[in-house]
């Protein structure tokens, strides 16, 4: 029964991602989605929409879409993180990734204090190199101001926005892609 359990909440959040992906997850700041409730302001915004078309050429690489789901999925793990899950950050990531390392720092940090805001949005993600077997992508997601919260002095600090410009690298394990590395630009 258990086993039943975490598969419909797996497959609920599988769902429930994709549809926020689909639902416009992805479009740049200030464009807004034709299908919103914000379809007044559409037709206000038709300009700068077409402004913005003209200077991205894709919102996402022309690539087999099972390559981009370990990136995708490692920035929705950073925010399931910042809450206390540090379990979903490791799907679609091989085991020897240096990216793993946030987990134990996380976990580290979580002993003292809390976390809140934060969350981690796509800004873009364009593709640096091409092979059946590898790709790797520079991927920038923007970071909200994240509050630290000392448990026992019960003290804030604020960690400011900020910008992360990351490359991504993700390689074919059998049928499957994993993201098996990052590099900070």
């Amino acid at each position: 029964m258990q086993v039943v359990k975490l598969i419909s909440i797996l497959l609920i959040s599988i769902t429930l991602s994709a549809c926020a992906r689909d639902q416009g997850a992805l479009l740049p700041t200030g464009v807004v989605d034709i299908n919103s409730n914000q379809a007044n302001t559409y037709q206000d915004k038709t300009d700068q929409f077409d402004a913005d078309q003209s200077n991205h050429s894709a919102q996402l690489p022309d690539v087999e879409a099972a390559s981009l789901e370990p990136v995708i999925n490692y920035v929705d793990g950073l925010n399931q993180a910042l809450a206390g899950d540090l379990e979903s950050i490791k799907a679609g990531v091989a085991p020897s990734c240096g990216c793993l390392a946030i987990i134990a720092r996380l976990k580290t940090l979580f002993k003292n204090a809390a976390l809140t805001g934060g969350n981690y949005q796509l800004k873009s993600i364009d593709l640096l190199r091409d092979s059946a077997e590898e790709k790797s992508f520079k991927v920038v997601v923007d970071r909200g101001d994240l509050i630290k919260i000392d448990k026992k002095l019960r003290q804030n600090v604020v960690w400011s926005a900020s910008q992360i410009t990351t490359k991504f690298i993700v390689k074919r394990v059998g049928s499957r892609w994993l993201l098996s590395d990052t590099q900070y630009f």
